[in-house]
């Protein structure tokens, strides 16, 4: 039986999903991407701990996330991304709770990745990005850009916010507000979720229904049939795949450093505390253009070529900062950078375009599992390289040096030719259980 929503005042439903999405990803992106590198030093000071223990949860949470892409990538396309924002919610409120109250280093870890970690890997991320890849097609890009701007503007609102808050009430009292925000705030614009148009009698980007016949009342929840796809295996037999994870890789050794040290490294060159705070909001915030841009350009020009673009910006962003002296040398490295890290959206939207709609969320889960390595690894490196050297210097030069390999390696990464089936195969989708 299909099932029918409403979209208030005939606007596409797919809209809706986007900017449910877009809310979730500001509060639970802001809080979990940027609040650790806000309560970082604070954590460090009171504890004791050197700078790459304390960057140990950060690294261990984002391996679980890795392990944990490819189961929770299934999950999503069987049982829909509501139920699985819910539950990532959920874990993700108590998590930040908890972790007021820790006292220890281990207590530290267990709070960090077991709880917090699954709760933003189960409910955030990959729950919105599969909803809104299912629900346009056409305008996949820009609306992919669109759901990761929340991703930067979290961290324009939640870095500051976070900063204040510690200011006001110490790093304890700052994780139990945000812990119970998550839990007030995004459950119920969780139920506003969605997983496929075809389950409700729509087609992706609101495109008009045309006239059912018999033959295709007897699709399963409507899945188009003339959409290329691959499997999960096909996937990985290709080589675009591993050009792809490889070159996100390279990319993502710089990316989880600079989440975690970017406010250290600043307050460690005589910047202010909530000065520090705000350039790394500031730095999410000029993502939010380049997302849009190049979200917008993604769906017009080849997304290859756009993502060494992004990367090359990346890369030279990062030697800047090591020899930035003055706030307007901050501020191009602040440009430059965030404007590279519009590359979220064409990571998103070139898994969809080469391997389809149907198993989206697998796919992307088994692709970035492998991306999640190099993301344990940057933030550690880096802690471990300034406990050694008291300096980010030799860390961030190599970073840069990858993330250039990393812009010829997509440069190369061409899509993949559609797999071959028996005529008489017709594999069906799979099916969700949310209604």
């Amino acid at each position: 039986m299909q099932l029918k929503i409403k979209s208030p005042g005939k606007i596409f439903y797919g809209w809706w999903v986007l900017l449910a999405g877009i809310f979730v990803n500001t509060l639970g992106s802001g809080s979990y991407q940027y609040g650790f590198g806000v309560f970082f030093k604070p954590i460090v000071e009171e504890f004791g701990w050197t700078r790459a223990a304390t960057s140990v949860a950060f690294s261990m949470s984002t391996l679980e996330g890795g392990l944990e892409g490819p189961i929770i990538g299934p999950l999503i396309d069987r049982f829909g991304p509501r139920k699985l924002i819910a539950i990532g919610t959920i874990l993700l409120g108590l998590g930040y709770i908890l972790l007021s109250q820790i006292n220890s280093l281990l207590s530290f870890y267990l709070v960090y990745v077991v709880v917090i970690s699954i709760g933003y890997n189960t409910g955030f991320h990959w729950a919105a990005q599969t909803a809104v890849a299912n629900w346009f097609v056409r305008k996949r890009t820009i609306t992919l850009g669109l759901l990761s701007s929340g991703q930067g503007l979290g961290g324009a609102i939640m870095a500051p916010t976070l900063a204040w808050l510690l200011v006001q009430m110490g790093w304890r009292g700052s994780l139990v507000v945000v812990g119970v925000a998550m839990l007030v705030l995004c459950l119920p614009v969780a139920a506003i979720v969605r997983h496929r148009p075809e389950q409700y009698g729509m087609l992706p980007d609101g495109d008009p229904v045309p006239p059912r016949t018999s033959t295709q009342r007897t699709q399963e929840k409507g899945q188009l049939k003339e959409e290329i796809y691959f499997t999960v295996w096909e996937a990985l037999r290709t080589r675009v795949f591993w050009q792809l994870a490889f070159g996100f890789s390279l990319r993502g050794l710089s990316v989880g450093a600079v989440l975690v040290h970017i406010i250290p490294l600043l307050t460690d060159h005589g910047f202010d505390a909530q000065v520090a705070a705000n350039i790394a909001g500031l730095l999410a915030l000029m993502s939010l253009p380049g997302r849009i841009i190049f979200g917008f350009l993604g769906d017009m020009f080849p997304k290859r070529y756009l993502l060494s673009v992004n990367y090359v910006l990346q890369g030279v962003a990062l030697l800047l900062l090591l020899r930035a002296q003055t706030m307007e040398e901050i501020y191009l490295f602040v440009f430059l950078y965030g404007l590279g890290w519009g590359s979220s959206p064409l990571m998103m939207s070139i898994r969809a375009d080469y391997f389809g709609r149907r198993y989206f969320g697998t796919i992307s889960g088994s692709n970035q599992g492998l991306v999640m390595l190099a993301h344990v690894a940057g933030p550690v490196f880096a802690g471990w390289i300034f406990d050694v050297t008291n300096s980010y210097d030799v860390a961030f030069i190599l970073f840069a040096a990858t993330i250039f390999l990393g812009a010829l390696t997509h440069s190369f990464a061409g899509p993949p030719k559609p797999p071959q089936r028996p005529a008489s195969t017709c594999e069906p989708g799979p099916t969700s259980s949310e209604a």
